[in-house]
């Protein structure tokens, strides 16, 4: 594993962390932006061999003028699982999502959800899941749905949350299938059982997913492009009335996707900002 390191102005670091994950192939398996100091953010891609490393800096200095990026190599070892090891649960809503060794001292009051440091995106600390658990934590206070779908489920966090405030049904998907594993285990961690179902898909047109349409909420947790390329079908899958919580986009990223579902039909009522992160609400007409 390659680390590709610069440190940028935070509207620089967003731009360039939005060119990175938007390409398709991207050089980048990961990429991380956070605060550095008052002036600069630290700009990381993370690359699985030199070579993608190498382009990802190319990229890097290409976009942006007189910035040097470096590429280091990384010792081998789980950096996703040793980073998130040891942070403290986090509190949205109702819910606390937390690792065991958390849990274990929980006093009453909150809805656990037990998740473990690993590679499988979703514990809960990243501004999109927490934007996405505080919205759906006013979802279920408002009207309980009966049937719920979460695209790019990751650690099957949300689709969790959804199950223990109690949902019926909850569906997870996920193109990557060591995230269905982890939420696999996290499943069984949670007791969720028959609730919640799993399975490996890339976007929203799998048989099976269509197959349990329409769903009262529709959650997708992942990128800006995706959103804006899924916005058909996600209108196809919503049931009239229902609603669609949408994150994993910058907020400068909002009007793209905005566009997408109101030219569906849908209207925005709620949304969050959390860290540079937006999450959005809307609802299907009834």
């Amino acid at each position: 594993m390659y680390r590709v390191h610069c440190l940028l102005p935070r509207a620089d670091a967003e731009r360039l962390s939005d060119i990175l994950a938007g390409m398709d192939p991207s050089p980048a398996a990961a990429v991380s932006v956070e605060e550095a100091s008052r002036v600069s953010w630290s700009l990381d891609a993370f690359c699985i061999d030199e070579d993608l490393a190498n382009e990802a800096a190319a990229i890097i200095e290409r976009e942006t003028t007189g910035v040097s990026a470096s590429v280091q190599e990384l010792e081998d070892k789980d950096w996703v699982a040793v980073s998130l090891a040891g942070l403290p649960a986090v509190l949205a809503g109702p819910f606390i999502v937390a690792g065991w060794h958390e849990l274990a001292h929980l006093e009453g009051g909150r809805i656990p959800i037990w998740i473990e440091a690993g590679p499988a995106f979703g514990t809960g600390h990243h501004g999109t899941t927490k934007g996405c658990m505080q919205a759906l934590a006013l979802e279920l206070s408002r009207k309980r749905p009966r049937r719920v779908l979460d695209i790019g489920t990751g650690s099957g966090v949300l689709a969790l949350g959804a199950v223990k405030r109690g949902v019926s049904f909850a569906l997870g998907t996920d193109m990557d299938k060591e995230s269905i594993r982890i939420a696999h285990e996290n499943r069984k961690n949670n007791k969720a059982g028959r609730k919640l179902k799993l399975l490996h898909a890339r976007g929203a047109g799998h048989a099976a997913i269509r197959a349990g349409a329409p769903y009262d909420l529709v959650l997708a947790n992942i990128l800006a492009k995706p959103l804006v390329g899924l916005a058909p079908e996600i209108a196809r899958l919503v049931a009239p009335g229902g609603r669609v919580i949408l994150s994993g986009l910058l907020t400068h990223q909002e009007p793209q996707v905005k566009a997408a579902y109101a030219g569906r039909g849908f209207t925005l009522k709620h949304r969050r900002r959390l860290n540079g992160w937006s999450t959005l609400v809307y609802q299907r007409p009834g």
